[in-house]
């Protein structure tokens, strides 16, 4: 579908409707969109889309991003399981160091 012709449809869906919710949605939508456009920094390739939220990561952010995709390629992370005994590990040892 060219730009021009999902323009024109949107336009008479938006015009047909009486939801305030959904034109506050679109509207929430369009404002977000024109805000990153906006940003001096480049927007992420990350960009996570959640209902009514659109989230855009700072090139800090970006690159932490970066770095734990790494790790996980590379294997270097805990399992649940793991996580939790060290955990627990940690909990003993702070049990022994202030007696609580």
């Amino acid at each position: 579908m060219d730009t021009d012709k999902l323009k024109s449809e949107l336009i008479a869906q938006i015009t047909a409707t009486n939801d305030s919710m959904l034109l506050l949605k679109i509207k929430e939508i369009i404002d977000s969109h024109q805000s990153i456009l906006s940003i001096n920094e480049p927007t992420s390739i990350y960009e996570k889309i959640v209902p009514e939220k659109i989230y855009v990561f700072n090139e800090w952010q970006q690159k932490r991003i970066d770095i734990a995709l790494k790790q996980v390629e590379n294997g270097e992370y805990l399992t649940e399981e793991e996580d939790q005994k060290e955990m627990q590990k940690w909990f003993e040892e702070e049990e022994k160091l202030f007696g609580q």
